[in-house]
């Protein structure tokens, strides 16, 4: 790796340094590389295609449904994982961490600059979005207090940071989810802030050339029942290896940790620092499931629920 040169450092401070989608310390992933999550997704559909749960579904619904499950799974890795940046680093925070986080996995996937990463923003957006419209018909109280945004407020800042990123090619998704032109107008701002605060604050701890590797172990753990249809996909595409992969690559961690898949008992998501674990769970890819095929139809004997 070539070391800093000043210029580079200047364009630094307005270009945000995300783990997969950073374009200047290393050569960037190219789309191709990134767009093996859709082509493994695809092999994943089709060998689980005589699955008992999934054998009356037509071929293009499952596509669209482990598309969904898979993009949103990938969001929340990335949310997570800048929980682990904040913890571990020792980041400052202006404002929620919670915001913090969702914008670091937005900017991370904008600028892989695929048409499949922009997908997986996509359907991020529209999971908050069915998440609201499940929690009108379930009759659940708006948190207010909660450490976590609004659902919509969460979708539509999503959508903002795209439209911020490039107004032109996002100009159909802002359309589609009625953002406002006046925020729309305002998205730039937001996005260019985002993305100087995370440069600036992860720059101090890229690893260069001669500095090891941090090790970052990947684990998928057993899932039986409704479960092992996401286990599978999880373990199929590969959802955690490229994540683990490109974080020891480019930053210097100051201790091992995991990435882990795992049966929890409730839907959740979350970095553990005494553990040194990140626990994407099971029981939140069947509920992302759910979400898109019912779009919130809350049924008996469900699983108690957890804010990501």
């Amino acid at each position: 790796m070539k070391r800093w040169n000043l210029p580079l450092r200047q364009v630094l401070l307005v270009r945000p340094i995300v783990f997969i989608g950073l374009a200047a310390a290393r050569a960037q992933p190219t789309p191709t590389d990134f767009d093996k999550f859709k082509s493994r997704i695809d092999d994943a559909v089709r060998t689980l295609g005589n699955h008992p749960r999934l054998k009356g579904i037509p071929p293009k619904d499952r596509e669209h449904l482990a598309e969904f499950v898979s993009g949103n799974m990938l969001f929340v890795l990335l949310h997570e994982l800048a929980h682990a940046a904040i913890a571990e680093l020792d980041l400052p925070v202006l404002g929620r961490e919670e915001d913090a986080a969702d914008s670091f996995a937005s900017l991370t996937l904008i600028h892989i600059k695929s048409q499949f990463s922009e997908r997986v923003l996509a359907e991020a957006a529209k999971g908050w979005f069915m998440a609201d419209r499940r929690d009108v018909k379930a009759g659940d109280p708006l948190p207010y207090y909660d450490e976590h945004g609004l659902n919509q407020q969460r979708a539509f800042q999503i959508v903002c940071y795209m439209v911020g990123a490039d107004p032109i090619r996002f100009k159909d998704l802002a359309a589609q989810t009625k953002l406002p032109k006046n925020r729309q107008e305002s998205c730039s701002e937001d996005y260019r802030k985002a993305a100087k605060s995370w440069g600036v604050l992860l720059q101090p701890h890229l690893r260069a050339a001669d500095q090891q590797e941090t090790r970052i172990d990947v684990i998928y753990g057993d899932a039986k029942g409704r479960l092992e249809i996401a286990a599978q996909v999880a373990r199929s595409i590969r959802l955690l290896e490229p994540v683990a992969a490109r974080s020891a690559e480019l930053v210097v961690w100051p201790a091992p940790f995991s990435l882990e898949m795992q049966t929890c008992g409730i839907i959740n998501a979350r970095w553990s620092r005494s553990a040194r674990k990140l626990t994407l769970c099971y029981e939140l890819a069947e509920d992302f499931a759910d979400l898109f095929r019912d779009y919130g139809t809350e049924r008996p004997g469900r699983r108690p629920r957890k804010s990501r």
